[in-house]
Order: structure tokens, then C-alpha cells, then sequence
């Protein structure tokens, strides 16, 4: 199961634009992530998820929606959750390919989900 999970992140994590993916407890915990080593607005950025990714949840529930994207300082932030104890985010150049990266975040959820659940 491991195994499945960490080359499901590799795979989602090769595509272009994709700068970091982490996947998250649902208490915004990360369990496994995807970054090119240290960068200060990445870490940020992982950073204020953590705090908020029950929020984000939250009000995704409330909307009904499967997945959330955002743009957060100079990256876009698309949450994902993938099970019912996990969140799936991808962190993206501003000016990545948006179809691309949401078919591989579905692909990749559905990965997780089969996984875990």
C-alpha cells in the first residue's frame, strides 16, 4: 500500500508545472510529500495549509465540492481530498497547465482512495 501511494505522489509530482504535492491528514498532517528541496515560499505556503486545511475542508463540504483550486502569493494551490482521512494538495506555477494537473489530481485521488480505503 505504501508503495503505491509514494509512486502515485513520483507520478503526480513528474508532471510540468507541479512544484510540490503533499499529502495530508484530514487535521492537516502532512503524511507524505513531494518538494525539490528547500524553498522558502513552498514552505510557506505548506505551512499555512496545515493550519488551514480543516477550514478548507470544511467549506468544501459545505459547497459540495470535490475540489477547491486557489491562487495563494505566486503559486496555484489545488486541494483535492482522497479519502476520509486524507487531502490531497498540489502546488502549481501560477501558469501551469490547470486540465492537465486537475485530470492527474483526479487520477491520482482515486489512486489514494483505492489505497486506503
Amino acid at each position: 500500500m505504501e508503495k503505491r501511494l509514494d509512486e502515485t505522489l513520483d507520478e503526480l509530482y513528474q508532471i510540468e508545472g507541479i512544484e510540490a504535492c503533499i499529502l495530508y491528514r484530514i487535521d492537516g498532517v502532512p503524511v507524505s510529500l513531494r518538494v525539490p528541496g528547500y524553498r522558502e515560499h513552498l514552505m510557506e505556503t505548506m505551512f499555512w495549509l496545515e493550519k488551514h486545511i480543516r477550514q478548507v475542508l470544511r467549506e468544501m463540504n459545505r459547497e459540495g465540492l470535490q475540489e477547491t483550486i486557489f491562487y495563494f502569493r505566486k503559486n496555484r494551490i489545488m486541494i483535492a481530498p482522497s479519502s476520509k482521512s486524507t487531502v490531497l494538495v498540489a502546488i502549481t506555477e501560477a501558469e501551469s497547465n490547470q486540465q492537465l494537473t486537475s485530470l492527474e489530481m483526479r487520477r491520482a485521488t482515486k489512486n489514494i482512495r483505492d489505497c486506503v480505503a
